[in-house]
């Protein structure tokens, strides 16, 4: 018995310690994603929350744009940085719009 809650104890451990790196990983990531908005929105918004530019850009090529400077457009990893190509983002990318 004593055996049984030594590892409970052991385990409700682990399971603070890995909240503790999901809070981290969080905040990280909501840092990360309001840097991209701030980035995009210094890039192509004229203040006003829309874009205005002489050549109005469809949805798909603000994301293909995205893509093109290093992030994930798909829905699996969307914003996250890219380290290589993605095959969801190219698929989403290149399916035809229907």
């Amino acid at each position: 018995m004593k055996a049984l809650e030594a590892r409970a104890q052991d385990l409700l451990s682990e399971i603070k310690n890995l909240k503790n790196v999901v809070e981290v990983l969080e905040a990280e990531n909501a840092k990360l994603r309001q840097q991209l908005i701030m980035m995009y929105d210094v890039q192509n918004n004229d203040g006003t929350g829309y874009i205005d530019t002489p050549n109005k850009v469809t949805g798909r090529q603000n994301l293909a744009n995205l893509y093109n400077q290093g992030f994930h457009v798909c829905n699996i990893y969307f914003g996250q940085i890219r380290d290589s190509e993605c095959l969801f983002c190219a698929a989403f990318l290149h399916r035809e719009q229907g």
